[in-house]
Protein backbone atom coordinates (compact mmCIF):
# COMPACT_ATOMS: atom_id res chain seq x y z
CA UNK A 1 0.00 0.00 0.00
CA UNK A 2 1.47 3.30 -1.17
CA UNK A 3 2.03 6.14 1.55
CA UNK A 4 -0.62 8.84 1.12
CA UNK A 5 1.76 11.93 0.82
CA UNK A 6 -0.25 15.42 2.24
CA UNK A 7 -0.24 18.43 -0.08
CA UNK A 8 -0.86 22.27 1.58
CA UNK A 9 -1.74 25.37 -0.95
CA UNK A 10 0.33 28.37 -1.10
CA UNK A 11 -0.48 31.75 -1.69
CA UNK A 12 1.36 33.70 -4.63
CA UNK A 13 3.97 35.21 -2.65
CA UNK A 14 5.18 31.93 -1.45
CA UNK A 15 5.02 30.34 -4.43
CA UNK A 16 8.15 32.60 -5.65
CA UNK A 17 9.45 30.92 -2.81
CA UNK A 18 8.90 27.68 -3.84
CA UNK A 19 9.69 27.96 -7.67
CA UNK A 20 6.52 28.44 -8.84
CA UNK A 21 4.90 25.28 -7.25
CA UNK A 22 1.48 25.32 -5.99
CA UNK A 23 1.67 23.11 -3.03
CA UNK A 24 4.43 22.14 -1.00
CA UNK A 25 4.16 18.67 1.30
CA UNK A 26 3.25 18.23 4.63
CA UNK A 27 6.74 18.26 5.63
CA UNK A 28 8.28 21.50 4.06
CA UNK A 29 4.91 22.70 5.46
CA UNK A 30 5.68 22.01 8.91
CA UNK A 31 9.30 23.75 8.22
CA UNK A 32 7.40 26.17 6.99
CA UNK A 33 4.92 27.14 9.87
CA UNK A 34 8.27 26.68 12.35
CA UNK A 35 10.19 29.42 11.00
CA UNK A 36 7.99 31.43 8.22
CA UNK A 37 10.05 30.84 5.46
CA UNK A 38 10.63 28.04 2.68
CA UNK A 39 14.63 27.43 2.04
CA UNK A 40 15.92 26.12 -0.78
CA UNK A 41 17.75 22.89 0.90
CA UNK A 42 18.63 19.88 -0.09
CA UNK A 43 15.75 17.59 -0.85
CA UNK A 44 13.93 20.15 -2.93
CA UNK A 45 11.90 18.07 -5.55
CA UNK A 46 9.70 19.85 -7.45
CA UNK A 47 6.87 17.66 -9.51
CA UNK A 48 4.62 19.38 -12.24
CA UNK A 49 2.14 16.52 -12.30
CA UNK A 50 1.85 14.90 -8.59
CA UNK A 51 -1.48 13.15 -9.14
CA UNK A 52 -4.31 12.71 -7.11
CA UNK A 53 -6.06 9.23 -7.15
CA UNK A 54 -9.32 10.85 -9.18
CA UNK A 55 -6.30 11.90 -11.87
CA UNK A 56 -6.22 15.67 -10.62
CA UNK A 57 -2.38 16.73 -11.06
CA UNK A 58 -0.89 19.21 -8.77
CA UNK A 59 2.36 21.47 -8.79
CA UNK A 60 3.74 20.25 -6.02
CA UNK A 61 7.26 20.36 -3.89
CA UNK A 62 8.18 17.45 -2.34
CA UNK A 63 11.07 16.78 0.60
CA UNK A 64 13.29 13.54 -0.37
CA UNK A 65 10.65 11.18 2.00
CA UNK A 66 8.18 11.96 0.14
CA UNK A 67 10.00 12.19 -3.19
CA UNK A 68 10.78 8.84 -2.71
CA UNK A 69 7.92 7.51 -1.77
CA UNK A 70 5.60 9.02 -4.21
CA UNK A 71 3.54 7.07 -6.66
CA UNK A 72 0.94 7.99 -9.13
CA UNK A 73 -2.54 8.72 -7.51
CA UNK A 74 -1.21 9.24 -3.59
CA UNK A 75 -1.36 12.89 -3.07
CA UNK A 76 -4.10 14.15 -1.48
CA UNK A 77 -5.26 17.62 -0.26
CA UNK A 78 -4.49 18.42 3.75
CA UNK A 79 -7.60 20.53 5.68
CA UNK A 80 -5.10 23.19 6.45
CA UNK A 81 -5.90 26.69 5.93
CA UNK A 82 -4.16 28.40 2.96
CA UNK A 83 -0.85 30.29 3.57
CA UNK A 84 -0.12 33.37 3.04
Amino acid sequence: MAQTIWIHKLSGPKKGEADGMDYICEHLFQALTQTGKLTKTPGWNPFQNASAKDGTTYRALFCDSCEKNYNNGNVRMAKEPVLV
